[in-house]
């Protein structure tokens, strides 16, 4: 994926809209396609999503490979909730896996602030036509929150910044009211310091009594999965031995560097 931050050039544009929440930018070149929100060359180039031409079902980076990886256990019937929609790469991912896994999903819903994104999302990255995808901040949405779902996914990025309430009270306090008891919320986190990091596990462990904490190899993001049962099931050495996960990943094993276990005892 790092050469298609060298690719990230006006040759290679193909759509561009100045929202009011920033700019909004896809490009492609002969094997991919992807979107950033930043237009300011001295910021560098931040990936918001990246899609396979050829396979759009699959998941390019590591980093969203794992966020699949409650499929370690079975499941059915889930509701799931996506907190951010960007290249809606988990929405295609889960619709391609739900056609060969019957009475896997029982409600998807994704959550986005931009018009702009969901737009982008249907036009340039085949956003399935039957998802539901709610107009809405996401710390609004999940405030006034009716539901209880098994998934809740926060992948919630401005280029390479989080919205300021991923570190709220009242936003994790929403989040577990809103989530089964046996259910997951999966983070895509990049705390910038060791501090910052350690600040938001010490929240979090308010709320959730396991945390498996993964890192890549290749990657400055880590994904959080947050749950009130075990998670230790999850490992480097489940992902390789696991017949669904070579089937959809084959080569996330090999692109984690650790993954940490943070349980209550």
């Amino acid at each position: 994926m790092r050469q298609l931050k060298n690719d990230t050039k006006l040759s290679n544009q193909i759509y561009h809209a100045d929202s009011k929440f920033g700019p909004v930018r896809v490009y492609q070149n002969e094997d991919y396609r992807w979107l950033t929100f930043n237009n300011d060359p001295l910021l560098g180039v931040t990936l918001q999503g990246v899609m396979s031409k050829a396979r759009p079902e699959l998941l390019c980076v590591p980093i969203y490979q794992s966020m699949l990886l409650f499929l370690l256990a079975p499941v059915s019937e889930l509701r799931i909730l996506n907190l951010g929609l960007g290249t809606s790469a988990i929405e295609r991912a889960l619709k391609h896996i739900e056609s060969s896994r019957r009475n896997l999903i029982d409600t998807f819903e994704s959550v986005e602030i931009n018009p702009d994104v969901i737009s982008i999302a249907k036009q340039f990255f085949k956003l399935p036509s039957d998802h539901t995808v709610h107009l809405q901040c996401a710390q609004q949405f999940i405030s006034q929150c009716t539901q209880q779902y098994d998934l809740i996914y926060i992948d919630i990025f401005s280029g390479e910044h989080h919205q300021t309430f991923i570190q709220s009270e009242s936003f994790w306090h929403a989040i577990n009211h809103c989530i089964n008891k046996s259910g997951q919320a999966i983070i895509n986190l990049n705390s910038k310091t060791g501090q910052e990091l350690q600040t938001t596990l010490v929240l979090l462990r308010h709320y959730f009594n396991c945390i498996a904490l993964i890192e890549f190899n290749e990657y400055k993001n880590i994904v959080l999965i947050l749950s009130n049962l075990s998670l230790k099931h999850i490992t480097v050495e489940a992902i390789q031995a696991s017949t669904v996960m070579q089937s959809i990943a084959p080569n996330l094993h090999s692109n984690i560097n650790t993954i940490y276990h943070i349980e209550a005892k």
